[in-house]
């Protein structure tokens, strides 16, 4: 059980989510003030700053309760470090993606023959066309990245 490893990470992942988030939120603030329009409504990016918080809220907690509650929180790091969890929990993941990946090939295909005057045309199309073929070539990928094993000397 690797504590530390734990915090470390916890601590990345508050300081780049409340980078991220004041960002947004700074350009938000700043391009309503100037009225500047580099997108439809600039208070989308004071809307999405509230994620990066949100995520750094949730790894202040999980760093507040290692500290204060270390006994309780056993379970949860070891829940997080132990090989055959992390296994289930990628077979899950992976069962997750393939769900979606149908999902998107369904609604590609469900729009282009419900609406085929909007093929080539509109931006709905294209963006799940480009999702699609997003889902497909990341599977190709990490795939080929994960067979790449290391040639062993024998």
């Amino acid at each position: 059980m690797n504590v530390e490893k734990i915090v470390k990470e916890a601590k990345v992942n508050i300081i780049i989510g409340l980078v991220i988030g004041f960002l947004f939120l700074g350009l938000g603030i700043v391009f309503n003030i100037l009225e500047v329009s580099f997108i439809g409504n600039n208070r989308a990016l004071i809307g999405l700053s509230f994620i990066p918080f949100s995520i750094a809220i949730i790894y202040f907690i999980k760093l507040l309760g290692i500290r204060k509650t270390p006994d309780k929180m056993k379970n949860i790091i070891i829940t997080e470090n132990d090989e055959r969890l992390v296994a289930l929990k990628n077979e899950a993941d992976a069962r997750a993606f393939k769900i979606i990946q149908g999902a998107i090939f369904l609604s590609y295909m469900g729009y282009t023959l419900l609406v085929p005057e909007d093929i080539f045309e509109t931006v709905g199309w294209w963006i799940l066309m480009g999702l699609l073929f997003i889902a497909f070539m990341s599977q190709g990928i990490l795939a080929a990245k994960a067979m790449k094993t290391p040639k062993s000397e024998e």
